[in-house]
């Protein structure tokens, strides 16, 4: 009886370890660890401690599940060993394990190789390799000098509006306003023929400055009721509008349209 007492609380043991590693596998199957947080060689030796204390078909299946589990994981580990040694990948621990085998001369042959001194002292003395080694010991972490560092937010981009174009001096509103009501005039004398013109075959012009500058005052035409846009399949098409509303239409939407650089003529839209 004293015997059988220890026996069942080993088997009871055993069982619980084993379902532990079949759920840490399962885990890990799932990509809720990574392969090398189970140490498949602890994990064998569990297997091979409780291995001669198995009696039933359920214990043996128990037993020959953990082992797939275990060679499911092993599959991981090489898998991700295989990526990481070919995009040249290193750990912390790994560089620990190989500086610690390496010999103080081949570190001293390393350390040359990767020196890259920012000054540079004519004479070396005893009073400068002092005043160098103090400087090193008290100079902080980059981890701590960059907490003291105040990272302010970005400004985000804005519209260069008309109000934009004025502080800037680019023009007045009176050039604006000259501008525009000419490129309305234009527009009209181009649609009252065919009832609409082509949106490239108006905007577009021999240099990139012209192109960029009719775009840009098109857009006010079409926002402030000179004109509207008409889509045709791939094409746009613009229809001057002969009495102007004179402000900005309730849910206007927005159409990006990319001018390439090279000559100002667009090859795609």
């Amino acid at each position: 009886m004293s015997n059988a007492k220890p026996e069942r609380v080993r088997l009871a043991s055993g069982r619980k370890e084993l379902r532990e590693l079949i759920e840490t596998c399962e885990a890990i199957g799932e990509r809720k660890f990574n392969p090398f947080f189970l140490d498949v060689g602890l994990a064998v030796e569990t297997l091979r401690r409780y291995f001669p204390f198995w009696e039933s078909l359920d214990d043996h299946c128990l037993d020959a599940e953990t082992i797939k589990d275990l060679a499911e994981v092993l599959g991981l580990q090489k898998s991700q060993l295989r990526y990481l040694s070919s995009a040249l990948y290193t750990t912390p621990e790994m560089l620990e394990r190989k500086f610690r085998v390496l010999s103080l001369k081949r570190l001293g042959e390393i350390f040359l190789k990767s020196w890259h001194p920012i000054v540079e002292r004519e004479q070396l003395t005893v009073d400068g390799i002092r005043e160098g080694r103090s400087y090193w010991n008290q100079l902080l972490s980059y981890e701590e000098r960059r907490k003291k560092r105040v990272l302010g937010k970005a400004a985000q981009p804005t519209a260069a509006d008309l109000d934009s174009l004025v502080k800037s001096g680019i023009m007045t509103r009176e050039d604006f306003a000259k501008n525009l009501r000419r490129l309305w005039e234009e527009l009209g004398a181009e649609t009252a023929r065919n009832g609409h013109v082509e949106y490239w075959a108006f905007v577009r012009r021999d240099t990139y400055q012209e192109t960029v500058q009719r775009a840009y005052f098109v857009s006010f035409l079409l926002t402030y009721g000179f004109a509207k846009m008409l889509r045709d399949g791939a094409k746009m098409k613009l229809v001057s509008l002969a009495t102007p509303t004179e402000k900005v239409a309730e849910g206007m939407v927005s159409y990006p349209i990319a001018i390439p650089i090279e000559t100002g003529r667009p090859k795609r839209l």
